[in-house]
């Protein structure tokens, strides 16, 4: 018969059991953050926002082009000789490679954003909730640093519950975790033991946390109030269209004045 616990290991138990509940959780939200969630805000992001600015991005890009070939060819006009175009051509490809590189990157980026709103097939609520609900139990009993005594072949499910997480597999993650087995490692540890695992997981929680406000203040999870909120998406697209309407007017300014340009011809000098 084991002894009977004295009030401070059965708080200690307690705190154990609550601290694999929190890494697990934890655990999880961290890593649907990273999964999951970063690609969908990213996408709805461009989508309802990035276009317009790449949108905004390429004008102004275009119309330094434009006053760029303008200086190039007065240059020309100034010594009264035909402009080379091919060589004012050359120079600005040299000047503006790294802005039409961003222009190009972005496009792709623009364009695979498009293809993950349209091509994901988004799992119903309740769905998701119950794989997010097995995999936290599946953590809770195979990860390291919830359990300290799991073995090879433990670790190997947890990699491949992370695998089926990934692919939204909720079957796989039933049978993952159906093979588990159910005992707990807390009764098996000493105090000093388990007051040391309780000391270490305290601090891996206290880490999770901090990767994970870190996580919030970096983009995309940063504008996730802010799309979920029409107004502020319909003020930012209001504003985005009305500079990119400005910038339309002042490239076709430009256009036309090199336009004029094209047709000067060298003065014959007496």
């Amino acid at each position: 018969m084991l002894p009977e616990q004295t009030p401070e290991q059965k708080m200690l138990h307690l705190q154990y059991q609550l601290l694999c509940k929190e890494f697990a959780d934890l655990f999880s939200q961290k890593n649907e953050m990273l999964t999951y969630e970063e690609h969908y805000l990213t996408a709805i992001y461009l989508n309802a926002i990035g276009q317009l600015k790449h949108q905004k991005f390429c004008l102004q890009t275009e119309i330094k082009i434009l006053v760029q070939r303008i200086q190039l060819m007065q240059a020309y006009i100034n010594q009264n000789v035909y402009p080379d175009k091919s060589a004012v051509e050359k120079k600005i490809a040299k000047q503006f490679d790294e802005y039409l590189k961003k222009i190009a990157l972005e496009s792709e980026h623009l364009k695979q954003a498009k293809k993950f709103l349209t091509d994901s097939s988004f799992l119903p609520p309740h769905i998701t909730q119950k794989i997010k609900e097995v995999y936290v139990l599946i953590v809770k009993k195979l990860h390291p640093d919830v359990n300290p005594n799991c073995t090879e072949h433990e670790k190997d499910l947890l990699l491949k519950a992370q695998a089926a997480y990934d692919m939204a597999n909720l079957d796989m993650l039933n049978a993952i975790l159906l093979s588990i087995d159910l005992k707990t490692a807390a009764p098996e540890m000493s105090f000093d033991n388990l007051k040391e695992k309780v000391e270490k997981l305290s601090e891996n929680v206290d880490k999770l946390k901090r990767q994970i406000s870190e996580l919030e203040a970096k983009f995309p999870f940063s504008f996730r109030d802010k799309l979920s909120d029409e107004r502020w998406i319909a003020a930012e697209q209001l504003s985005l269209n009305a500079d990119i309407e400005l910038l339309t007017a002042e490239k076709k300014k430009y256009t036309e004045y090199l336009l004029l340009m094209d047709e000067w011809k060298p003065q014959l000098l007496s």
